[in-house]
């Protein structure tokens, strides 16, 4: 090691500090520790940036009905294999043919003619009813997701405004479709089937109404 550097006078001093500094800022080391600091600083400049909280439901939307929040707390069946199944893997189960049940009722017409009182019936009505919930939670979850994201990219107005279209309008479809079941447009005796998935849509109409007017993608 060589002897301490000695100067003159303050200024002196000073001025060979501020070219030491230079050069150590110029190095390879000096710049990553000099982009360490920057971060730290903005990272600390961010926290303590004042963000506005999200309310505990969506402004200017109707309370859901006490039938959607029955729907909403309804338990699903988690038991089923097939309800596991259809939640985790999207290409577990052949989906082809349910299309039919995913949209707005009346239903396209169900080609199955084996006698609706049967127990092979049954039990395929059964099954096709826990792997629909499983889709429909799958389906949820994967909503869930994107809707963070948009959170974080439109900013919390423009999320909340599309919130509200998008509630007002299902609302919109869950009277039309709450109709069909008051007026007995399915039959549970002779079409079990349709008033099941009519049913099941009800079911996840409610669910999704209440799920985004408690804004709960941001927890769950």
């Amino acid at each position: 090691m060589g002897r301490r550097q000695k100067y003159r006078s303050l200024d002196e001093k000073a001025s060979a500090q501020r070219k030491s500094n230079l050069k150590y800022s110029r190095s390879p080391h000096g710049k990553i520790v000099l982009s360490a600091y920057r971060a730290s600083t903005h990272l600390r400049k961010h926290r303590t940036t004042p963000i506005k909280p999200l309310p505990d439901s969506l402004p200017l939307v109707p309370l859901p009905t006490p039938r959607q929040l029955e729907l909403y707390h309804s338990p699903l069946p988690t038991h089923s294999h097939l309800f596991s199944e259809a939640l985790r893997f999207p290409d577990a189960l052949d989906e082809s043919d349910l299309a039919r049940w995913k949209t707005e009722p009346p239903f396209e017409g169900d080609s199955d003619d084996t006698d609706p009182h049967s127990e092979s019936y049954i039990r395929f009505t059964r099954s096709l009813t826990e792997v629909m919930h499983g889709i429909r939670l799958r389906e949820q979850n994967q909503r869930d997701a994107k809707l963070r994201e948009e959170l974080l990219s439109q900013g919390q107005e423009g999320m909340l405004q599309s919130l509200r279209h998008e509630v007002l309008k299902m609302s919109q479809v869950w009277r039309r479709v709450e109709r069909l079941e008051n007026e007995g447009f399915y039959d549970p005796y002779h079409q079990p089937r349709e008033y099941a998935m009519l049913r099941l849509y009800l079911h996840w109409l409610a669910r999704t109404i209440c799920h985004l007017y408690y804004l709960k993608f941001i927890v769950e």
